[in-house]
């Protein structure tokens, strides 16, 4: 069963793929990656261009939350 979270980050993830917009990812790990997510490899599984590492698979089990990038001090 899928709960509202995951639905919410996978229609998030389809927006941001299809707009070619550049993302920011924060993760259950505390980790975060900024870049722009470029091809959807299964349900589950996404791959983005994050901004230092390169190419990286990105698994909707790992986000924590996903939004639109902004630059710092654009706010």
């Amino acid at each position: 069963m899928i709960n509202d979270n995951e639905k919410m980050i996978k229609e998030k993830l389809k927006f941001f793929l299809e707009e070619k917009v550049n993302v920011h990812v924060k993760k259950n790990d505390r980790q975060f990656w900024n870049g722009l997510i470029i091809e959807k490899k299964s349900d589950n599984v996404f791959i983005m261009k994050e901004n230092k590492l390169g190419l990286v698979h990105l698994f909707i089990s790992d986000i924590y939350s996903i939004s639109e990038f902004k630059e710092s001090g654009s706010w």
